[in-house]
């Protein structure tokens, strides 16, 4: 039995209360079995921008006529935009190893607990004081045979396929989608429900829709009833007939949290009916000295949120704070053609709790620059509480993860809406649109 102040089980976001306490000087062990830094730097989040980009500026060139510009798209090397992008994530693992500090010992490994605050990895018990539980979580898999792919794979490939079917309609099968379409893959979707990005505000969502489909195929109420792979191509067929074929078939259909296999049992402790780990506003579990953080403690599943919770955990465990943790404004933002971000409430969800609000929207076309840069479907949204705080802000449109920031403080510090139209906007720019939209819910507040 080796003892220490902390023990950490998952080495991605959780880098941070890593890092934090074993700077400090608190012995840490870090329990990981994969690649250091999780989900997001290996097959996540900064791979899946790297590609998009030059998804993005394929469709630029695509969209140039729109502007009188003659321009032709010639070849796309995407098996080498995959390889460079696999070359440098590859090394992520490696420089996160040799950042760690002398106090933090790694072992490489699948950890589980075999007791309270003890954990087990290669037949080696560990014991802390502390313990964070950050196992993250993976793709949903489905009940079909054969060689299809997850989020999880696409990173991994060494060529692109000429034709790939994606399942799936939230935020990953949409950039995936809008990666594999932008550099010339044959690509459709398949949507079981009616709607793209169903978590979107209503509004919002559908302005992103209608211009997503005109770009990318979409088969909407369409569920796979069958799935068969003959060695070279995939031959599906749906639920209430119909049928599809192509040379890959890529799955997202949601996440599940990484809660099983990690003995939690022994500890007392069981995940929730939805398998994650419970946790309160110190993301303290139900056992003493043992906290759960990021996509495992199912909060909010973003790898912003992940890293904000283990510096939090960082000075809660080295005993600089006690007080709850505070989100803010929680924001998010989907990267495809045309962009999406939001933070705070829904107008569904204002409207299902019954909370009184006031909107304003505003079209990105009728700022000069968002006309310049022709963005038709360009939208943002603001709605308000009576007092003219900002409850939720969503905007679709170019730079909409851009445009969010400008909100967000003002979120942040439940400030009146007047904090965005008091201030002199440059012009012509983009940030007019947050202006704009801003005038229109104050005036809407002011009935």
């Amino acid at each position: 039995m080796r003892d220490f102040d902390l023990i950490v089980l998952g080495g991605g976001n959780s880098m941070d209360v890593v890092r934090g306490c074993g700077e400090a000087g608190l012995s840490v062990a870090l329990v990981e079995e994969g690649p250091l830094g999780g989900t997001c730097p290996n097959r996540g989040c900064i791979p899946s921008k790297l590609v998009l980009a030059h998804a993005d500026v394929a469709e630029g060139v695509r969209g140039a006529a729109r502007f009188h510009v003659e321009a032709r798209l010639g070849s796309i090397d995407a098996d080498r935009i995959l390889k460079e992008t696999a070359d440098y994530v590859s090394g992520f693992d490696g420089q996160l190893e040799e950042a760690l500090p002398d106090a933090v010992t790694l072992f490489r490994g699948r950890g589980a607990f075999v007791g309270e605050r003890t954990v087990e990895v290669g037949g080696e018990r560990l014991r802390g004081r502390h313990v964070v539980i950050a196992t993250g979580s993976r793709p949903r898999r489905p009940d079909f045979d054969g060689p299809w792919w997850t989020s999880d794979d696409v990173f991994r490939l060494d060529r692109a396929p000429s034709s790939l079917t994606i399942v799936g309609g939230g935020f990953i099968a949409c950039e995936l989608a809008h990666f594999f379409h932008g550099v010339g893959v044959e690509t459709r979707m398949l949507v079981r429900d009616d709607v793209l990005l169903p978590a979107e505000d209503a509004e919002v969502r559908r302005a992103f829709q209608e211009a997503f489909v005109a770009r990318v195929p979409v088969s909407f109420g369409a569920e796979v009833a069958s799935l068969e792979h003959d060695g070279a191509r995939f031959r599906g067929g749906l639920e209430g007939g119909g049928h599809f074929e192509s040379e890959a078939v890529l799955f997202a259909i949601g996440r599940v949290p990484n809660s099983d296999g990690i003995g939690l049992e022994t500890t007392g402790l069981e995940p929730n009916a939805r398998g994650f780990i419970d946790v309160d506003d110190h993301l303290r579990t139900g056992v003493d000295g043992i906290h759960a953080m990021g996509d495992v403690a199912g909060r909010h599943m973003f790898t912003h949120a992940a890293s904000w919770e283990a510096k939090y955990l960082a000075r809660r465990i080295l005993g600089k704070t006690d007080a709850p943790l505070d989100y803010g404004p929680m924001p998010h933002a989907v990267f495809t053609d045309p962009e999406v971000a939001g933070a705070g409430e829904t107008e569904e969800a204002l409207k299902k709790a019954g909370k009184p609000y006031v909107k304003g929207t505003f079209p990105f076309k009728s700022a000069t620059k968002g006309r310049a840069i022709k963005e038709e479907h360009g939208l943002a949204k603001l709605l308000l509480d009576p007092d003219g705080a900002i409850l939720g802000c969503h905007i679709v449109g170019a730079h909409a993860s851009i445009l969010l920031h400008e909100v967000l403080p003002v979120m942040k510090w439940r400030n009146h809406v007047s904090s965005l139209t008091g201030i002199i906007h440059v012009h012509p720019s983009l940030p007019e649109v947050i202006r704009g939209v801003a005038r229109k819910a104050e005036a809407a507040l002011a009935g």
